[in-house]
């Protein structure tokens, strides 16, 4: 199971847990990633709404995220709070969740060819991976996209990172997405015709999209990617730069979505 370095939350920290008991005033958390503590949580705290019956709001083995109000390690008290976490915060702390544990998986892997325990990894490198990475699934995801260097730039070992590599290519499938953007060019010039056609094969060549002509006075800049981010960027700076070809007597512009007057 996914575990933290840490031996208790922090103030303000949004955790996985699973509800152990409920009481008429209380329910209590397994906190899943710190070894099974227990946190609780108030009856006032599970929902914004008046709770006449806190059953009909959290039963055993709910699987739940919660805030983490204050911290006692002392008594070992962990106080949680339910309402205080949004569904938006809930629905991405659980996908973060579900691929720290597809991560741990791969790492527990790795850990097996090597010879090392599940323990053994998370002290070596899983605890690295967590301290510098938004999950633990991300080292092996951004091995595939941007390569090795981009391990090295964010802190994981040499010695480390052609096994990730190795693992990530062998465990993982990158789903390419087709993104799509478009282009409105008028062109007064007699030549203009040949002059469009012109910038657009430089496009192709300078940005290795592939451009498709609608029909007068559209055309459609397309490219598959495993990166959405940085082909958004791609996408733009390759519109941007047929435009920038497009000054004299011309009218050109770029947009990711399609034009509503043709």
């Amino acid at each position: 199971m996914v575990r933290r370095k840490e031996e208790y939350p922090k103030r303000g920290e949004l955790v996985i847990g699973t509800v152990s008991k409920v009481n008429p005033y209380s329910a209590f958390v397994s906190l899943d990633e710190y070894g099974g503590k227990e946190g609780m949580v108030h009856v006032s705290e599970v929902a914004r709404k008046w709770v006449r019956d806190i059953r009909t709001w959290v039963k055993k083995g709910d699987k739940v995220v919660c805030f983490v109000k204050n911290v006692d390690p002392e008594k070992g008290h962990i106080d949680l709070s339910m309402k205080m976490v949004s569904d938006e915060q809930k629905n991405r702390r659980l996908q973060e969740w579900k691929k720290d544990q597809r991560g741990e998986k791969l790492l527990e892997m790795l850990g097996k060819e090597k010879g090392k325990t599940l323990d053994e990894m998370y002290k070596e490198l899983g605890f690295l991976i967590q301290e510098n990475f938004r999950n633990m699934m991300e080292p092996f995801e951004l091995v595939l996209k941007k390569g090795e260097d981009a391990l090295e730039r964010r802190g994981i070992p040499e010695k480390w990172i052609k096994d990730i590599k190795r693992v990530a290519e062998e465990n993982i499938t990158i789903k390419e997405i087709k993104l799509k953007g478009y282009l409105r060019i008028k062109d007064y010039n007699p030549d203009g015709i040949e002059r469009i056609k012109d910038v657009l094969k430089k496009v192709r060549e300078k940005h290795g999209v592939e451009v498709k002509y609608i029909h007068a006075p559209l055309y459609e800049i397309s490219f598959t990617t495993q990166d959405p981010k940085s082909g958004e960027k791609k996408l733009r700076e390759a519109g941007e730069f047929a435009c920038s070809l497009l000054k004299d007597n011309c009218e050109c512009e770029f947009s990711r979505e399609e034009f509503k007057e043709m």
